[in-house]
C-alpha cells in the first residue's frame, strides 16, 4: 500500500513552488483534514491558515468554489474512508474500519456513515471487509477501486474518493500529536484482543491480552488508541461492530482537536514527520490540484452540521428494528456470520440512507 516514490516526488514538486508556509498549510490539511473525515474547525483556525496561504496560485486555488474542482453527484462529494491492520497484522489487509464522508456543497454539512465490517456483498460473494483485499489481489491498486464499487453497491451512492490508512500510520500519526484525550462513554473490558504474531500460540490464551476502559475522560497514546477502535471481543453491547463505530468517531474527534491545535500547526517539524507518513502508509486516489479544495472544505464545514448515520439491526429485545439483520439461514453466505439489509431488501437500505443524507 506504499506510494510510489514518483508519485510522493510530484507531490513534493508541486508543493515546491509555494513558500515554507504554504507547504505546510496545504501538508497538513492535506494529511489531516482528509484521513480523518474533514471535519470543520474553529474560525481562529481559519484566519490562521488564511495567513499562511500567501502565494497567488494558492490564494486562487483556496478562493474558488469547491464544487468547481472536486467530483461530486448531485451537489455531494462522498469519501470512502478505510483503516486496516497492514503488515505484522493478521488479514493484514482487510478492512477493519469503513466510514463514508458525505459532504453537501451547498449547506456545507458532513454526513459520516459508519459501515459494519459483516455487510455481505452479493455480487462478490464475500463480507464488505475483504473487498480492498481481493482488489489489491487482482491488481496493484485495485483495492480502492473494488472497494468503491462496493460500498456503492450497497449504499447506493457514487464514491468520488478511496481513501485508505495502515493501522501503523493511524499509531504514529496519533503519537506525533501526543495522543489524544477521549472520553470514553462506557467502561469495557476485553479478554480477547489478538497479540500480533502469537495467532497459532498454544496454549490459547497466550494468544490475546487483556483490555480494559474506564468510562470518563482518558488520554491514549498511538497504540492505545488503535486497540479502543479495533477491540472487537468486549463484553456487552461494546463487543458489537455499532460500538466499534461510535469508538472510531471519538478517536477521530479527538484526533481532530489535536492536529489543529498551535502545538501542531505551529510545529513545522511536527507538520514534515505528519506529511511523511503520507508516503509510507496511505492509499488514495485524490489528485495533486484537489487538495485545496478539500482543505477549504476543512474550513468551511459548519460543525453544528455533522450528522452520524449508523446502520443497525436495532435493538430486539425492545423490539426496534433495525435496517440490517443478520440472516437465520446462513448456507447462502458461504455458512458466516454476516448482516445482510433487513428482509433482504436492499433498495430500502438505500432509501433509508438517502433519507438519514437528506435530513
Amino acid at each position: 500500500m506504499t506510494k510510489s516514490p514518483s508519485k510522493f516526488a510530484k507531490l513534493r514538486r508541486r508543493l515546491s513552488q509555494y513558500s515554507r508556509p504554504i507547504r505546510l498549510g496545504i501538508s497538513l490539511l492535506g494529511l489531516g483534514a482528509v484521513i480523518f473525515v474533514i471535519y470543520s474547525v474553529f474560525s481562529p483556525l481559519t484566519h490562521f491558515m488564511q495567513t499562511l496561504l500567501k502565494g497567488p496560485s494558492a490564494i486562487i486555488s483556496f478562493t474558488q468554489d469547491p464544487s468547481d474542482t472536486l467530483r461530486s453527484t448531485n451537489d455531494r462529494t462522498n469519501i470512502l474512508l478505510l483503516g486496516m491492520g497492514g503488515e505484522g497484522h493478521e488479514g493484514a489487509l482487510l478492512t477493519d474500519s469503513m466510514m463514508v464522508v458525505s459532504y453537501h456543497h451547498s449547506d456545507k454539512s458532513i454526513s459520516i456513515i459508519s459501515l459494519p465490517r459483516d455487510l455481505w456483498i452479493d455480487s462478490l460473494k464475500t463480507k464488505i471487509n475483504a473487498t480492498y483485499y481481493y482488489g489489491e489481489q487482482k491488481q496493484a491498486g485495485g483495492g480502492l477501486i473494488l472497494a468503491k464499487s462496493a460500498i456503492s453497491e450497497i449504499t447506493g451512492l457514487p464514491i468520488h474518493y478511496g481513501f485508505a490508512i495502515n493501522f501503523e500510520g493511524f499509531k504514529e500519526a496519533v503519537d506525533l500529536v501526543g495522543g489524544v484525550d477521549v472520553d470514553v462513554k462506557h467502561t469495557f473490558d476485553d479478554y480477547k484482543y489478538p497479540i500480533p504474531g502469537m495467532e497459532d500460540a498454544y496454549p490459547e490464551e497466550l494468544r490475546y491480552e487483556h483490555l480494559h476502559f474506564d468510562a470518563g475522560l482518558t488520554h491514549m497514546d498511538g497504540d492505545r488508541a488503535l486497540k479502543f477502535v479495533r477491540s472487537r471481543h468486549a463484553e456487552g453491547d461494546e463487543g458489537t461492530d455499532f460500538a466499534r463505530s461510535q469508538r472510531q468517531q471519538l478517536i477521530i474527534l479527538a484526533f481532530k482537536d489535536k492536529l489543529v491545535s498551535t502545538r501542531t500547526l505551529l510545529n513545522p517539524q511536527r507538520i514534515n514527520e505528519l506529511l511523511g507518513l503520507y508516503q509510507v502508509y496511505i492509499d488514495t486516489d485524490i489528485l495533486d490540484n484537489e487538495y485545496v479544495p478539500l482543505a477549504k472544505i476543512a474550513l468551511t464545514a459548519d460543525k453544528e452540521k455533522i450528522n452520524t448515520i449508523n446502520l443497525t439491526t436495532g435493538d430486539p429485545e425492545n423490539n426496534e428494528l433495525g435496517i440490517l439483520e443478520v440472516p437465520k439461514d446462513k448456507r447462502p453466505y458461504q455458512n458466516q456470520w454476516v448482516l445482510i439489509a433487513r428482509d433482504n431488501n436492499w433498495n430500502a437500505l438505500k432509501l433509508y440512507i438517502e433519507e438519514q443524507l437528506n435530513n
